[in-house]
């Protein structure tokens, strides 16, 4: 039964196949449409909640990886790091994907938000005020922005593997850099205090079964607009 599913959800994926749309030409205007849609989708889960937020239980690690404020910028170098994603990735067929997946990423973490919204304890870690004042300034501008809700999975872990593994598939030399680069992100989400440990995990694992799906089992076609 367990050898089988594989190969029947192949089979059920791979009867619908997706259409390649994405062009050089239109790459740059759809890129925007995508970081547009998935801000907006993220930031009305994060202010507007269905249920109360949970919070959820602090296990070991999350209390000895102490508060380090100043890795709000690797925190922040999320968004430099889809910018460079995005760029850097040449073969369109392989960027199609990637739309798709990260769409759909995107789209099921803020469904899980609304229907089981977590957040998490921040008001345990003010900001010191012996902070640098551009560094004080940028965390409080997050903490402002990114409400301590949307916990679990974490969509900040998961976007940047997600983004991350797509050069499995395209100039694999450059999934080292990019890897080593999210793993740094993911970290930073623990030493912001911004995230559980469980949510990293949850996170990781969200962008390894979308990447599987979309880039392993999905099929595609040439995409053909009617005249």
């Amino acid at each position: 039964m367990n050898s089988s599913f594989p190969a029947y959800f192949k089979t059920f994926i791979g009867n619908r196949s997706l259409p390649i749309f994405m062009t050089p030409e239109n790459k740059y205007p759809v890129g925007f449409a995508l970081s547009i849609i998935a801000t907006a989708l993220y930031l009305y889960s994060n202010h507007f909640h269905l249920y109360p937020p949970q919070f959820l239980p602090m296990y070991w690690i999350d209390t000895v990886v102490p508060f380090l404020p100043h890795t709000v910028w690797i925190y922040v170098s999320e968004y430099i790091f889809f910018v460079a994603v995005y760029l850097t990735c040449r073969d369109m067929v392989n960027l199609n994907k990637y739309f798709y997946s990260f769409l759909t990423l995107q789209t099921l973490s803020v469904l899980i938000f609304w229907i089981w919204p977590t957040t998490y304890p921040r008001d345990l870690f003010p900001l010191p005020n012996d902070l640098d004042r551009l560094t004080y300034l940028v965390f409080s501008c997050l903490r402002m922005t990114d409400t301590p809700a949307n916990c679990c999975p974490s969509l900040h872990v998961s976007s940047v593997y997600l983004s991350a593994f797509i050069f499995l598939d395209d100039q694999r030399k450059k999934f080292p850099f990019f890897f080593i680069w999210g793993t740094l992100v993911a970290l930073s989400t623990l030493t912001t205090k911004q995230h559980y440990f469980i949510d990293v995990v949850s996170g990781f694992l969200m962008a390894l079964v979308t990447y599987w799906i979309f880039h392993r089992y999905v099929s595609y076609r040439r995409w053909a607009p009617q005249s």
